[in-house]
């Protein structure tokens, strides 16, 4: 992808947009250099370079991997540190990454590291597009240990009864009715009936969908509610949607392919992979 093309794209123009003028205010009139990630921080690295390096002349480009390997110490040396990935999930390449460059900051004479990144679900990264609060995705503040245990009784069997829960987490069966009774109102749990996979289907597919953004949308719409899907995903930071379904036989991947996806214009490239039935999970709990 050449560069005037990668800097049109929605989610590359966002993060520039969002990032420089923090990042600018970050690395003043000091020596600077953005490291990216490998893989995923790679378009959002170098278009942020290349955006920044119009404006600010004393500007490398480097890159690592989330341990700190592949690192050219020469253009961190003696700079200020910005780290560059895709998105922010669980922390674990936010937190390697950082502590790599905490480890070279005294020998290589580093003079800060922040973190830019597009999107970060649990509020780590200095300068982002999208963030959101750890208790958005926890809800901590409405889940205490006792709600976890319950839960994880209702999940291994929905039918046992709140006096039976009771009993193992020490409550009344009143007292474990209102907090399940909670819990649905706040959005944080649900039950509902599944089948089990195996007995149903006997493969599964994995297609990779490349559309533009509102074909994308378009194919999510129709897809959410689609009966033999069981993963989807819209690929950050690219044009890109992840469909895994649970099929029959070659024949039923076909005949999807053709009523779900073909019947959206637009859809630049599929690929499909053919596999055994998923691992995890062994049971189906379908939208509709």
């Amino acid at each position: 992808m050449d560069m005037d093309t990668l800097l049109t794209l929605d989610p590359i123009k966002k993060f520039i947009e969002a990032v420089e003028p923090k990042a600018m205010r970050y690395f003043g009139g000091d020596n600077a250099s953005i490291v990216y990630l490998q893989p995923d921080g790679t378009f959002y690295g170098v278009a942020l370079y290349e955006w920044l390096s119009k404006k600010k002349k004393n500007l490398t480009l480097a890159t690592m991997t989330d341990d700190g390997e592949g690192l050219d110490e020469k253009k961190v040396k003696g700079r200020k540190v910005l780290i560059v990935d895709n998105d922010i999930i669980t922390g674990k390449g936010y937190k390697r990454s950082m502590e790599a460059m905490r480890i070279k900051k005294q020998r290589l004479g580093i003079k800060a590291i922040k973190f830019a990144v597009y999107s970060d679900r649990i509020g780590l990264a200095d300068f982002s597009v999208g963030q959101y609060a750890a208790e958005a995705i926890w809800r901590m503040a409405l889940i205490d240990a006792l709600d976890l245990k319950i839960m994880k009784y209702l999940i291994q069997d929905g039918r046992k009864s709140y006096a039976d829960i009771g009993k193992e987490v020490h409550l009344s069966a009143v007292a474990v009715s209102d907090r399940v009774e909670k819990l649905f109102k706040g959005g944080a749990f649900q039950i509902k009936g599944g089948f089990t996979i195996d007995q149903f289907y006997k493969m599964s597919a994995h297609i990779q969908i490349s559309a533009g953004r509102e074909i994308i949308e378009k194919l999510v719409e129709g897809l959410e509610h689609a009966s033999e899907v069981y993963h989807l995903i819209k690929v950050s930071g690219r044009q890109t949607l992840e469909v895994s379904i649970l099929i029959r036989n070659l024949e039923h991947v076909e005949e999807f392919i053709e009523t779900r996806i073909h019947a959206v214009p637009g859809v630049k490239n599929i690929t499909v992979v053919i596999g055994e039935l998923p691992i995890l999970p062994k049971i189906y709990f379908p939208s509709v």
